[in-house]
């Protein structure tokens, strides 16, 4: 065989071991898709006021400011954010866990609500078109305990936001 006739050989070889696919995509017409991905974002973040930790367990407070949060999503279904109470709603007082006192918290201009252990929804948003920030404030209402004993009365509250 001559040198010239095996390499085209060889060539023809090749292209068919490759597969029919780069001859077949040749034609009048031809397509491209192109795409890109968003990642999803449900996110927030909690900043506590400066009169969280000052709040007044004597005489009890009215619509006291104590967080503000910010929530983001760009998940087209929305949103909903869950508030979770360590003491059911109680503010503790840390050297004795008999002595506490109640109160309500709102959020972003909600009814102000007695929170437990278990999550409980305080917003639900049901659609967006895109990324989106929001504020809401949380405040809150102390029930008055007069007689309290000394110490720090105290409860923790866990904010989260969940993708609808």
């Amino acid at each position: 065989m001559h040198m010239k006739s095996v390499k085209f050989a060889a060539a023809l070889l090749s292209t068919m071991a490759v597969g029919t696919s780069a001859i077949a995509a040749y034609g009048p017409t031809g397509t491209l898709t192109i795409s890109g991905v968003v990642t999803a974002v449900t996110e927030l973040e909690v900043t506590a006021a400066p009169d969280a930790t000052t709040l007044n367990i004597l005489a009890g407070e009215t619509d006291k400011l104590v967080a503000s949060v910010s929530e983001r999503s760009n998940n087209i279904g929305g949103y909903k954010v869950t508030l979770t109470s360590v003491n059911n709603g109680q503010l503790v007082n840390g050297a004795n866990a008999t002595l506490k006192t109640a109160y309500k918290i709102g959020y972003d201009g909600g009814t102000k609500l007695s929170l437990t252990n278990s999550a409980t929804q305080v917003k639900n948003v049901t659609a967006l078109t895109g990324l989106t920030t929001v504020a809401s404030a949380m405040r809150v209402e102390v029930t008055a305990l007069p007689t309290a004993a000394a110490g720090t009365y105290s409860d923790t509250i866990t904010v989260a936001i969940t993708a609808n």
